[in-house]
C-alpha cells in the first residue's frame, strides 16, 4: 500500500520542533536527537531538514536530517524517522529522495549514511538510491553496536 498521496513533504520550520522531537522519541527512544539538534541543524542549513506531514490531520509523521561536512564535499543523511503506523507506505523513500536531491543540489562529491547492519529494508532502499556498503564500524555511537556505512559517489556516476 502506498499512502504517499496523503503525505506532503516540506522544509522543517521552527514551529515543528515539538512534533519533530516527538516523532524522534517515538522512533529512536533514548538515542533520539534533541530539540536543540533540530533547531541548530535548521539554522545551519534549512534546505537539509525535511518534514513529512499527513495532509488529512496536519500531523508530522516523519522527518529527514542531512548535513554537509568536510569542506562541502561530503554530504550525510544523518537521520530518517517515520512513525510506525506510517511505515511501509513509501514515506521514508520520499524523504530520502528529497535529502539526496538537496545534497546533490549542494554539489557534494559523495554522500554517506549509516544503518544497523540487520536493517535489510533500509539497506535495500539506500542501494536503490545509489549507495553501496563500504565498511562496518564497531561501537559507532559508543553504545556497543556496530553500524554499516554506505556511500554514494556522485563524481563517479
Amino acid at each position: 500500500m502506498d499512502g504517499t498521496h496523503d503525505i506532503a513533504l516540506r522544509p522543517f520550520a521552527p514551529r515543528d520542533l515539538a512534533q519533530c522531537t516527538d516523532v524522534e522519541q517515538a522512533v529512536y527512544g533514548s538515542g533520539a536527537y534533541s530539540t536543540y539538534f533540530f533547531r541548530q541543524l535548521h539554522d545551519l542549513n534549512p534546505a537539509l531538514v525535511w518534514i513529512a506531514e499527513d495532509r488529512r490531520t496536519g500531523k508530522i509523521v516523519g522527518h529527514l536530517c542531512a548535513a554537509i561536512g568536510q569542506g562541502g564535499e561530503v554530504g550525510w543523511i544523518l537521520n530518517t524517522a517515520v512513525l510506525a503506523h506510517y511505515r511501509r507506505q513509501g514515506i521514508g523513500r520520499l524523504l530520502l529522495e528529497r535529502g539526496v536531491a538537496e545534497l546533490r543540489a549542494a554539489q557534494v562529491r559523495r554522500m554517506l549514511v549509516t544503518s544497523e547492519p540487520e536493517n535489510v529494508a533500509a539497506i535495500r532502499l539506500y542501494e536503490r538510491l545509489g549507495f553501496r556498503a563500504v565498511r562496518t564500524e564497531a561501537d559507532y555511537y559508543g553504545d556497543g553496536y556496530e553500524r554499516l556505512i554506505l556511500e554514494c559517489d556522485i563524481e563517479g556516476e
